[in-house]
């Protein structure tokens, strides 16, 4: 049992569209192809350019160049690896630093609401106090 899940269980990269192809050992174009006939997974930006592909590492095909870690157990020294794992870090760095941001831009909108609708309160004229209207009687009663 546990064999069959470490043989299926695969690592999975997000990768630029040029490292995607470069790994594949395919050109950009092939690999905009599968992204577009859905053989490939990835996302776009606002532009619609691809901006993450994603690549299992039982897909990459090692070239001459590069010394990517054998598939069961490497060192994972190589040079595309240590750049693959530095761009993460980058990204998760980022979207750390825009969370604060915009849980700190949360917070400040927050107080200005707040401030704005005391704000308005004050600005608004005094509710009268209300009168009873009297009852209006007729000229005459029907008393017995």
């Amino acid at each position: 049992m546990t064999e069959e899940i470490a043989v299926t269980s695969q690592d999975v990269l997000a990768v630029d569209l040029k490292t995607a192809a470069r790994l594949l050992a395919l050109t950009e174009g092939a690999v905009r192809k599968q992204l577009a006939t859905g053989k490939r997974e990835g996302t776009k930006n606002e532009r619609g350019q691809w901006e993450e592909v994603l690549v299992r590492s039982d897909e990459i095909v090692a070239s001459d160049d590069d010394d990517l870690p054998e598939a069961a157990g490497g060192d994972y020294a190589s040079p595309l690896y240590q750049e693959l794992m530095a761009e993460k870090d980058r990204r998760i760095t980022s979207l750390e630093d825009e969370i604060l941001f915009l849980r700190q831009r949360v917070q400040n909108l927050e107080m200005l609401l707040g401030q704005s609708l005391q704000n308005q309160k004050a600005l608004l004229p005094p509710e009268e106090p209300k009168v009873e209207k009297p009852v209006k009687r007729s000229w005459f009663s029907f008393t017995k």
